[in-house]
């Protein structure tokens, strides 16, 4: 049950620091909404603490009379639930991301073994048996670890693992090859080719899982070494520069928005001349961890030289960009320091622009941010500037079929997607369908979007199966991922779904915070 605890929690704090951010009103209806949510699920997942206490915060949002609330009133509201929730993810552990596991293998029925296993142990677990999905999902997701078995190859007989190396994508990935003939030969070559373990089948799932926690544990380990800058333990310049990549990449394919900041502490000369390099080093890491504490999760702080430091902030307009810096400055000059008996506090001044040209080189985007930077020095620092410019959102259309023949299935599930939380410029289109036959006639297929498919394995006059054959035979395979609803029992459909390409499956009786999860996750490949 902890995995459906830590969802809630996360949902309950993006929703949280969304509001915050933005730093305007709310209405009514969206706190109504908020709390009436936690209330039905917080004892669901066996957090009865917090249903308790969104329990007695329903009995008086019922008899709330103001239709808009700012953002001040709703945090002093909601006090006790961000107080719990910060508590829970402070003192027990809560873990709020997954590690993905990728296996590639071409038996089928043992991938759905070893997923169901290692999911039973909170991984989060991606399986193929087709070359080529296995790498297209290795470039979306960025596992934590790759499993491979040994016999699957290309058309020309080159194993997955040539295949990255060859360009350049295993990086810190840790590598695990299985194999069902494990020979000395294979074993050493194997090793020379860089896999960092080696297993028999038929596996031991315990030492399996042990073998995968102790993979992702050393990459973590890894990261931290090279990707740490030593002082302050924020990143440092060269996972800037990586995940400035990264996030290049992801607009250059779907247009998700994403803005850089620049930041510089005031006067830090000062600070060194007046009490001493001691006691400016201890500065530079108060101000590491008062942003790693109060930016949001997934956003990006690095010290980019000496006081400089800067920040990468995924799906965040300019116009959010600087709301957040500003308000990120405005807590930063409450937090004092001492030396030699006396307090001092400090202040910082910064620079924003959002990324909006594909291609754009960190050089290039840096400059317009210190440009922006520089401003803000010249008008007396303490504060936050943005770059000038046209920051125009494009929105893309996300579409999400579901069909399943059970019409609460088709309710419940479009409920799911509908409270879905997407990136800024994306809007979800849902459509329902009761058969696999209507849902391939349909005219809303004819589109160049991109369709995310909840399809149920057994259905009227058409099953699952063969909607998921005609689906991947007949269309673009990169405009559809799919995910399959299958009976416990339907192992065999579920070999055969993966098989057929399926991206994803979920088994019923299905819980639905698992599902949110999952489609969340699928959705991010996807588009």
């Amino acid at each position: 049950m902890d995995k459906y605890k830590a969802k809630l929690i996360q949902n309950i704090m993006n929703q949280i620091d969304k509001w915050e951010s933005s730093a305007s009103d709310i209405s009514h209806e969206e706190v109504y909404r908020f709390v009436h949510s936690i209330k039905g699920t917080a004892r669901t997942v066996g957090l009865d603490e917090l249903g308790d206490i969104t329990e007695a915060l329903y009995e008086v949002i019922l008899v709330e009379t103001r239709e808009v609330w700012q953002w001040e009133d709703c945090r002093l509201f909601l006090s006790e639930v961000i107080s719990f929730c910060q508590g829970i993810s402070g003192t027990a552990k809560i873990a709020t991301e997954q590690a993905r596991v990728l296996i590639a293998d071409p038996d089928a029925s043992l991938l759905v073994e070893w997923k169901e296993y290692l999911e039973s142990r909170f991984f989060h677990v991606l399986v193929s048996t087709d070359m080529e999905k296995s790498i297209d999902t290795f470039y979306d997701v960025k596992p934590d670890c790759l499993i491979v078995d040994d016999e699957l190859k290309d058309e020309r007989g080159h194993h997955l693992l040539d295949r990255l190396q060859a360009n350049g994508q295993q990086v810190l990935t840790p590598i695990l090859i299985i194999s069902s003939n494990p020979t000395k030969e294979k074993r050493m070559n194997a090793y020379r080719a860089g896999a960092d373990d080696f297993m028999s089948k038929p596996l031991d799932l315990e030492e399996f899982e042990v073998r995968i926690s102790r993979q992702v544990a050393r990459k973590k380990q890894y990261e931290e070494l090279l990707l740490m800058d030593e002082l302050t333990k924020v990143y440092n310049r060269k996972y800037y520069h990586s995940f400035y990549a990264k996030l290049q990449a992801n607009f250059s394919r779907v247009k998700e928005p994403f803005s850089i900041g620049v930041i510089d502490l005031d006067h830090f000369k000062q600070v060194n001349d007046t009490y001493g390099h001691v006691v400016g080093d201890e500065v530079l890491k108060g101000l590491a961890t008062y942003m790693k504490q109060h930016m949001r999760s997934g956003d990006v702080f690095a010290r980019y030289g000496g006081e400089e430091f800067a920040m990468l902030l995924p799906n965040t307009t300019q116009v959010q960009a600087e709301k957040l810096v500003r308000r990120l400055l405005e807590g930063f000059m409450k937090v004092t320091f001492r030396a030699n008996q006396l307090s001092f506090s400090c202040s910082f001044s910064g620079g924003v622009v959002q990324v909006m040209e594909e291609g754009l080189s960190l050089e290039k985007a840096m400059e317009r941010a210190d440009k922006a930077l520089y401003e803000a020095k010249k008008k007396g620092r303490a504060r936050v500037e943005a770059s000038v410019g046209e920051h125009d959102v494009v929105i893309q259309k996300v579409k999400v079929a579901i069909v399943d023949d059970d019409e609460i299935v088709r309710m419940m599930l479009s409920e799911v997607v509908g409270k879905l939380s997407l990136p800024a410029n994306r809007a979800i289109e849902i459509e329902t369908f009761s058969d696999g036959q209507s849902f391939l006639q349909s005219e809303w297929l004819e589109s160049n979007d991109r369709y995310v498919i909840i399809l149920d394995g057994m259905m009227p006059k058409m099953d699952g199966l063969e909607v998921l054959h005609r689906l991947r035979s007949e269309r673009r395979h990169d405009q559809f991922k799919v995910m399959m609803l299958t009976s416990r029992k339907s192992e065999r459909d579920i070999q055969k779904a993966l098989q057929l390409g399926a991206d994803d499956y979920v088994t019923k009786p299905f819980k639905l915070l698992e599902v949110e999860a999952r489609l969340q996750h699928l959705i991010k490949r996807g588009m």
